[in-house]
């Protein structure tokens, strides 16, 4: 069950312009401009720095509300976002001219909507952190991909 800080959550991620700036070059972020590169160049990067912060995240989340709460977590962002992130994703996909890519569409899709739902679990924790700080990006308009140099130093890697 989705309680008011949980709600706030999802209209606030539902409001998120997707996509928005993807593409554009911007000197805060590594960009790229590839699906392909976004799995194949930096996908082992991306498990090397996201996975560690899953687990401790999801080992206290498993403590503090359950494990229920959890799945109940990712449920409830994959039906908020789920529609409109596809759609938008789409959208970038035609815009960027990136068609002969699609083979790892669902691959990158499952990866923002796993971002949101650990970002989700972080705000019923109260524990802002890895993924908190992920979905500023997004909301920049920016798809955070992987992570160039060591974290929490360098910078996030973007389509």
């Amino acid at each position: 069950m989705v309680d008011l800080k949980g709600a706030a959550f999802l209209k606030e991620i539902r409001s998120i312009n997707w996509f928005e700036k993807s593409g554009i070059p911007n000197e805060k972020y590594h960009m790229i401009f590839s699906l392909y590169e976004a799995c194949d160049t930096w996908g082992k990067r991306y498990m090397d720095v996201w996975e560690p912060r899953i687990c401790a995240l999801e080992a206290a989340a498993s403590e503090k509300i359950g494990d229920d709460a959890v799945d109940e977590a990712f449920d409830a962002v994959s039906a908020a976002i789920g529609d409109v992130v596809w759609e938008k994703f789409g959208g970038y996909i035609e815009r960027q001219h990136l068609g002969e890519e699609t083979a790892v569409s669902f691959e990158l899709f499952d990866m923002i909507k796993r971002d949101m739902a650990w970002a989700y679990v972080e705000k019923l924790l109260d524990m802002p952190g890895f993924f908190t700080m992920l979905t500023d990006i997004y909301r920049q308009g920016y798809f955070p991909c992987s992570w160039k140099g060591e974290y929490p130093s360098g910078q996030a890697v973007v389509l």
